[in-house]
């Protein structure tokens, strides 16, 4: 991408580079790329390859901003181009990369049956297509009620596609909007394989199995959450989540009968040691502030049970 920086671009008015930066850097910036881009297309002086890329980038931010008439027009303009600016690249309305253009139109304008149409197509032409697959999801999850049939479209994605870390990570919020906890800890193993050293999903994942109750959970619980602080002590919800992971051990061992419970005196013991812990840890980054009296009121309570 362009060398200078993007207020530099910005302020130099080079509409082509600052549509490059952000294609370069992959920036969510609608309003800038339309900005620009209108300016831009107007030129006479562009090359082919280079029109066409502006012309499908203004499309996509048009929908992002819903500016649909614009939308339409850069879409009929890369089929229909002027005979001021016939391209010697052709783009047919049965090309993929008009129709994944024409079904982001749909999309923006609500009309989710015809968009999921088009994405058939794409993917009746190559079942692998991992795009159109996740553009089915999101068409499914943006309508209310059809929740089940998203979860349903993203598992058949990710069966396909299971190196995918962004939609393992969907899944597990999907999971989790629906007290899936299972589920949503089975997807945060997929996501620590992809990301061992990653404190915040160890930390995820530690809640999930700690919410899911029983005590092996509560166990693979107190694994996560002590991986999350050893891999950033500073991660106050991991913490948190490790005091509360050893509560719920200890709550879970006094359903358990006698001689079962017997069995996991040494898992008691660290639990408690954990709560020590993990308390004075907490405490510690407290101290000096507004909420170190609330903190140590709270963990008071759960000393005072040991």
């Amino acid at each position: 991408g362009p060398e200078e920086n993007l207020p530099t671009l910005i302020a130099q008015k080079d509409h082509l580079n600052v549509l490059r930066y952000v294609r370069a850097h992959q920036l969510r910036e609608p309003n800038l790329v339309v900005t620009h881009g209108k300016i831009l297309i107007e030129s006479k002086s562009l090359g082919d390859a280079e029109r066409l890329a502006s012309l499908e980038q203004i499309c996509i931010a048009a929908c992002d901003i819903g500016d649909l008439d614009l939308a339409e027009s850069c879409l009929d303009t890369i089929v229909n181009p002027s005979s001021n600016n016939k391209s010697s690249l052709v783009v047919t309305k049965e090309s993929s990369r008009y129709r994944k253009l024409l079904a982001l139109c749909l999309e923006a304008a609500g009309n989710y049956e015809s968009a999921g149409a088009v994405y058939d197509i794409l993917l009746q032409d190559n079942p692998s297509n991992a795009y159109a697959a996740k553009r089915k999801y999101c068409i499914l999850a943006a309508q209310r009620g059809k929740e089940g049939d998203a979860m349903k479209a993203l598992d058949e994605y990710l069966s396909k596609h299971p190196g995918d870390l962004a939609a393992w990570n969907e899944m597990a919020e999907a999971c989790l909007s629906v007290s899936d906890f299972k589920g949503a800890a089975y997807c945060y193993e997929e996501l620590v394989l992809g990301c061992p050293l990653d404190s915040n999903i160890h930390t995820k994942l530690g809640e999930a199995y700690c919410t899911a109750g029983g005590v092996e959970n509560a166990k693979l619980a107190r694994k996560h959450l002590a991986q999350a602080v050893q891999l950033d002590p500073n991660n106050l919800r991991a913490w948190y989540g490790l005091v509360a992971a050893a509560e719920g051990y200890l709550e879970e061992i006094e359903k358990m009968s006698k001689n079962k419970r017997e069995a996991e005196d040494q898992g008691m013991e660290v639990a408690k040691e954990l709560i020590k812990f993990g308390g004075e840890k907490l405490v510690g980054i407290y101290k000096g502030t507004k909420m170190a009296r609330v903190v140590n009121a709270v963990l008071k309570e759960s000393s005072e049970t040991l």
